[in-house]
């Protein structure tokens, strides 16, 4: 059952990802980004990582589209001849060769629950081993982010909420 679920939401990714770069109109394509994240959001809770689901939810699905939509706002509405003409087999090739690094890279990673890999070798271990003891927190990667690195977490969190100021900032400024 949860098997089918999680088939059906990378149905509905695939299909909101395809939809957003084949919609003429701007507020749709947003629309469909934020669609995408939100299935991804839900596919993350779905497979256990809560941490990465709600960093999806807020950032992906929240945040950047209300980001595109603010963006959408400050442009003309009217329509200009683009400086160079798209070209759909260029977008193939330069798609396919970077798809063929990704998994020409991917061959020197550990297999799959490797316990000699170096991520199995230091901490992670005594995460696993202690997390409930110490932090009194089922979920291993939630005590982590929360817990053990908390301090790395709130300024990662100052920084997006840096970031996100700077950009409406930049936004509300005229330009000529």
């Amino acid at each position: 059952m949860i098997e089918a679920l999680n088939a059906v939401l990378l149905l509905l990714i695939l299909i909101a990802a395809v939809a957003a770069v084949m919609v003429p109109e701007l507020i749709s394509a947003a629309f469909l980004i934020g669609t995408f994240s939100f299935f991804c959001a839900i596919l993350w809770a779905m497979l256990g990582a809560v941490d990465v689901s709600f960093t999806e939810a807020v950032v992906g699905a929240g945040v950047s589209t209300i980001f595109i939509f603010l963006a959408l706002a400050q442009t003309r509405h009217t329509m200009k001849k683009p400086a160079f003409a798209f070209k759909p087999w260029l977008a193939l090739v330069l798609c396919t060769g970077a798809a063929a690094l990704f998994l020409m890279m991917s061959l020197d990673l550990p297999s799959l629950g490797d316990v000699q890999s170096p991520a199995s070798q230091y901490l992670s271990g005594y995460y696993l081993e202690n997390t409930l003891k110490d932090t009194r927190t089922p979920n291993a990667v939630t005590s982590i982010i929360v817990d053990y690195r908390a301090f790395d977490t709130l300024i990662e969190t100052v920084v997006i909420f840096a970031a996100a100021i700077s950009c409406l900032v930049i936004m509300r400024m005229k330009h000529d």
